[in-house]
C-alpha cells in the first residue's frame, strides 16, 4: 500500500514541478506548445 503511495505522491510532485515550468515559461514570454 505504501508504494502505490509513493509512486501516486511522485506522479503529483511531477505535475506541480510542470506547472511550475510553464508559469515561469508564460512568465518570460515562452510559448510552449504541448500535445
Amino acid at each position: 500500500m505504501t508504494e502505490i503511495l509513493e509512486s501516486v505522491t511522485d506522479e503529483v510532485d511531477q505535475q506541480q514541478l510542470a506547472q511550475q515550468l510553464l508559469e515561469q515559461a508564460r512568465e518570460q514570454g515562452v510559448e510552449l506548445v504541448g500535445p
